[in-house]
């Protein structure tokens, strides 16, 4: 079956053109769908996917997911990071950029695990394609940097030509035509190697492209044509009509007497795009056609192209494109005359210029090439050490040499000397000798110096390199902490709305139980008068309705309590402190999380002070605090394996007018004391470390103070103290 597929496959190349081929391919595989078994059906499956990623993204994203669906649990399937690419590739093109990001990121987990190098340098490709649409040079700079060392280590010449090409674009869009036209030319070269002529004619054109914003429009004109050449033998419509875009930009710089013949190739390029279903390329063609209409004083139809072109390009969002189709709506306003409209559109084009020129981005971005640039410099000294090196083995090569010629003088000296007083001679030797050897040693001297600058220099830029990683750990760190604050915030304020509202019914329905039990009351009494058939089983069924009645009294109360419960828990006080009664405070919050908490056999002991003085605070803030320790307490003695578990709490007046509250249990203890209350420090499977630091802040801004001990018995003890006036009312 695999074999038969295979054919179908060949056949369906030879007879049509690409994209009927395609269709083709598409149509024979979803005919043969009943017959496979779960592996040919897998590989069916993949080939719809492959075939459709143009020409129809959804059904590339349906058959992925039937595929992901099938293989999921199944560690036998090794190309599930493909799919996934696949599936974000299919997502972009229908300008789902999001969704594509998640697919592309999931992509390269599944690749990290199955350690697929190929599909890992991949995923990186895709996401710094992303970042490029969308004007991020940052994050499509350090992406693609990443793409470019996997694809190096691979070996992989098709994976190294589009990693190249990707960062000649990056490095196209930013001015930088010569580095741009470098990486290009290594892309070509790697292609040629495979021999892929799709991909052979995707490299000229964008060396073309190079040529074109380099201020060379006949070099770059000749390179579209030869890609263009190369693509129809390959049946490669999409860069066909890339080409036709190019061919169009070409005559577009050359002079006024050419804009018909670049509106003619430009035509040709956007009815492909539509074709094709490249909502990209289609914003940047529009971009070009209503430059030409206004250049022609065709005010109408610019604006016309414009507009559509933006709509476009803001739906994507692709930000590089809507910058340039708002300008050019701009100057056709302005040239009709429309005040109005050239204002709103000049509002668009400074607004996507802010976002186009992020000057931290773009600092960041530099960063970037500067460290592949120290990197290149590292293997240039590289080279320069072995240089060294075989400078070194030279010079002890010339001391043996020398020393061989100076022994041979002495001799000849000696044999002079004797003959004609050749002691003056020596002696010369000799001091030659001495000069030469300070001569050499200074120079391996400075050479030793070097070679200790160059690893210094090396020692403090690992040094630097490993703190912006721990840097960026962190502040990821503290992005989802702050985010998790924000919905546990919201959360907080919809629960005491829900609580709210609900009082309202149960109002209405506390109200009515009572006159409807004194009226079945009534009506028993009156039962009990009166003769009438089936009168037993009529008082049973007043008696049954009374019980249910005080069932229904009782659930009222119950969700009042919880209602109320709620309320307490997420009061903020709005930002003014008022007076708290502590031990209500901690009595709700074990309410709220003896539930959460009720399966696991946990012995809660709680000793209250009666009348315990109020604490003028920020209710909201110290119920966190509450809610944070004791939760941590349920969860370490939840983990802990003794027979008993316990949590102990208890409140008390101390003196200078300061309430005590203490919270014990007997789990595994702290291990580390001295960094518990230092950021991200954490002793749970699940966490990043902040819930304390954030507790010890609250209890600071009171004015009091938190503590934490081991127990010797086991476990651990948190001390909060708290001034009755900590803050002024």
């Amino acid at each position: 079956m695999k074999k038969a597929l295979l054919l179908l496959y060949l056949f369906t190349i030879c007879i049509y053109t690409t994209s009927d081929a395609q269709k083709a391919i598409i149509d024979s595989l979803k005919k043969e769908l009943g017959n496979l078994d779960e592996e040919e059906l897998i590989d069916a499956y993949f080939q719809i996917m492959w075939n459709s990623r143009d020409l129809s993204p959804d059904t590339t994203i349906y058959y992925g997911e039937k595929i992901l669906n099938i293989t999921e649990g199944t560690s036998e399937f090794k190309d599930r990071a493909k799919v996934l690419n696949l599936i974000g590739v299919a997502c972009r093109n229908k300008g789902h950029y999001s969704k594509a990001f998640d697919f592309f990121k999931q992509a390269l987990l599944q690749a990290d695990v199955s350690n697929n190098q190929i599909q890992k340098g991949y995923s990186y490709i895709n996401i710094s394609n992303l970042f490029f649409y969308e004007g991020d040079n940052y994050e499509s700079l350090k992406n693609i940097n990443e793409a470019i060392i996997i694809a190096n280590k691979t070996g992989d010449a098709q994976l190294i030509g589009y990693a190249y090409q990707v960062f000649g674009n990056i490095q196209l869009s930013r001015g930088k035509y010569e580095l741009a036209l470098e990486n290009y030319h290594h892309s070509l070269n790697q292609r040629k190697s495979i021999g892929k002529q799709d991909l052979i004619a995707s490299a000229h054109q964008s060396i073309g492209e190079a040529y074109l914003q380099a201020g060379s429009p006949y070099d770059a004109r000749f390179q579209f044509l030869k890609a263009k050449e190369i693509a129809i033998e390959a049946d490669y419509e999409s860069l066909i009509y890339t080409c036709e875009a190019s061919l169009g930009e070409t005559y577009f710089n050359s002079s006024s007497d050419s804009l018909g013949i670049a509106l003619n190739h430009y035509g040709k390029a956007y009815k492909g795009f539509l074709k094709l279903k490249q909502q990209l390329k289609q914003a940047k063609i529009l971009e070009k056609i209503a430059q030409v209409y206004l250049l022609q004083n065709s005010i109408s139809k610019s604006i016309e192209a414009a507009n559509k072109g933006l709509v476009i390009a803001e739906k994507l969002p692709a930000i590089q494109e809507a910058l340039l189709l708002s300008d050019v709506l701009s100057k056709a306003y302005n040239k009709r005359g429309d005040i109005i409209k050239e204002a709103e559109a000049l509002r668009k084009y400074i607004y996507y210029i802010h976002l186009y020129q992020d000057e931290e981005k773009l600092r960041k971005a530099q960063m970037i090439e500067n460290n592949m640039a120290i990197a290149q410099k590292q293997e240039e000294i590289n080279l320069l050490n072995q240089k060294n090196t075989l400078s070194e083995e030279k010079i002890v090569y010339r001391e043996y040499a020398l020393i061989s010629v100076i022994v041979t003088l002495v001799l000849m000296g000696v044999i002079i000397y004797l003959i004609n007083q050749k002691k003056k001679r020596f002696k010369e030797f000799s001091n030659t000798l001495k000069v030469k050897t300070k001569e050499i040693q200074d120079q391996k001297f400075i050479i030793g110096e070097k070679v200790v600058q160059v690893l210094e220099l090396n020692e403090q830029l690992t040094k630097k390199n490993d703190e912006l990683k721990e840097n960026l750990v962190q502040t990821k760190k503290i992005h989802e902490q702050l985010a998790r604050s924000e919905k546990m915030a919201i959360v907080g304020q919809m629960m005491a709305v829900v609580a709210h509202e609900i009082n309202n019914p149960l109002n209405f329905i506390s109200n009515n139980i009572v006159p409807i039990s004194d009226n079945l009351k009534e009506v028993q009494e009156m039962v009990k008068e009166q003769e009438i058939d089936n009168k037993e089983e009529f008082q049973e069924d007043i008696e049954e309705s009374i019980l249910l009645l005080e069932g229904i009294d009782d659930g009222v109360k119950r969700i009042r309590e919880i209602s109320q419960d709620l309320k307490n828990a997420v009061k903020s006080n709005h930002g003014v402190p008022k007076p708290l009664d502590v031990n209500q405070s901690i009595n709700t919050t074990l309410n709220l999380l003896s539930k959460k908490y009720k399966y696991d056999g946990i012995d809660l002991q709680v000793e209250l002070e009666d009348h315990l003085p109020e604490v003028v605070c920020l209710g909201g803030k110290i119920s966190q605090v509450f809610i944070n320790v004791i939760d941590n307490a349920y969860q370490v003695v939840k983990e802990n394996d003794n027979d008993t578990k316990v949590i102990k709490i208890s409140t008390k007046k101390l003196k200078d007018d300061r309430i005590g509250i203490s919270i014990s249990d007997n789990g595994g203890g702290i291990k580390d004391l001295d960094h518990l209350f230092e950021a991200f420090y954490t002793t749970k499977k699940e966490g990043l470390g902040l819930g304390l630091i954030i507790s010890k802040d609250i209890v600071e801004q009171h004015k009091g103070s938190i503590n934490a001990f081991n127990n010797k018995e086991g476990g651990a003890t948190f001390t909060i103290q708290l001034p009755l006036e900590g803050i002024q009312v």
